[in-house]
């Protein structure tokens, strides 16, 4: 049995952490972590996990941790000096936080100032399952994937194939998220009354995973790239629709394409045929699946992609635990495997 520690366990990516571990058959032992929280019961500020997890959570002190695996859920910090010797006691960790996913120096402080550590960079491993599984499976040290960048990565990742026929400058996407996207701690910007019936663009020119999906696609397609991104946030809690638009100069079969690319893959599925290739929404929330919709227009040229995760689970926490299950030998699925509810 495997013991975990999850620093920033009171955020809405830590609590969803804790929910999944709690059913995890491999997980024995949870150490909640928040400075803010700390000495406080966990059930009394995430009372869903009332009867599941009824421990204090903790003050961080990775000096003295005592787990077999550690789950970063918070931003750059005082964190990142521990990590090393976390590490060297073979503790293997993942951090949830966009810094180390982008493995050029610059840009990753530029994005992520401060906390820059060159050593952990060249340690990481970007962690997305259904392209990097091998690398996963050999690291102590993983990079988990932003929420956005995941969606867009999983859609466009199989086109790598045809590259040539691509125009790589022209990639248009723009996504809706669902507002728990933005984090737990209370703004204006996400009051209810500024958010109900509304839909909000926001960082329409520099958001921060425009950089971690052209660097990460760019090294798939082995070819630069350039991306523009438009994210918004609607009147919904959780769940992200990427809408992706490139143009190619041949014909392609996406379906086939893309069944073929994952075929294999438990987590991602295809919507092919005429009648469905657009994905529902509510089919992906609370889960860990991507859905993806493959549109091509013949008479231009022009290829859509849909793809839809939950933001928490595929885009964060279910990813993470993807993760820890192939760092740690595990079934990649074990405690992933929830079916969306219906209606």
């Amino acid at each position: 049995m495997t013991s975990v520690a999850v620093i920033g366990a009171s955020g809405y990516i830590g609590s969803e952490l804790l929910r999944l571990l709690v059913n995890h058959p491999e997980i024995d032992e949870i150490t909640p972590v928040s400075r803010s929280l700390a000495g406080k019961k966990v059930s009394s500020h995430l009372t869903h996990l009332r009867g599941f997890l009824d421990a204090e959570f903790q003050d961080m002190d990775l000096g003295n941790l005592d787990a077999d695996f550690l789950y970063v859920a918070a931003p750059p910090g005082e964190w990142i000096r521990f990590i090393p010797s976390v590490l060297e006691r073979g503790i293997k960790v993942v951090s949830m936080g966009g810094k180390f996913r982008i493995k050029n120096p610059e840009i990753d402080s530029k994005i992520y100032p401060g906390f820059d550590n060159r050593e952990l960079l060249e340690k990481a491993v970007y962690g997305l399952p259904e392209l990097y599984r091998r690398e996963i499976k050999k690291a102590g040290f993983v990079a988990n994937p932003g929420c956005y960048t995941t969606s867009v990565i999983l859609a466009m990742a199989p086109l790598s194939r045809y590259k040539e026929s691509l125009d790589l400058e022209k990639i248009v996407v723009s996504s809706v998220s669902g507002s728990s996207g933005a984090g737990a701690k209370p703004s204006r910007f996400l009051h209810h009354p500024e958010m109900s019936s509304n839909l909000r663009p926001y960082r329409v020119l520099e958001h921060r995973h425009t950089p971690e999906m052209e660097h990460i696609l760019s090294r798939e397609f082995n070819s630069d790239l350039s991306i523009s991104f438009t994210p918004s946030i609607g009147n919904h809690s959780r769940g992200i629709l990427s809408y992706i638009n490139l143009f190619s100069s041949h014909e392609i079969d996406l379906g086939e394409l893309f069944i073929d690319f994952y075929g294999e893959e438990f987590f991602v599925r295809i919507l092919s045929s005429a009648e469905e290739n657009v994905p529902n929404l509510k089919d992906v929330v609370n889960t860990n699946f991507c859905d993806i919709g493959t549109n091509f227009r013949r008479e231009r040229g022009r290829i859509l992609l849909l793809s839809a995760t939950d933001n928490l689970i595929k885009g964060g926490s279910g990813t993470a635990v993807q993760n820890m299950n192939l760092m740690l030998g595990l079934d990649e699925g074990l405690g992933l495997r929830q079916i969306a509810v219906s209606p």
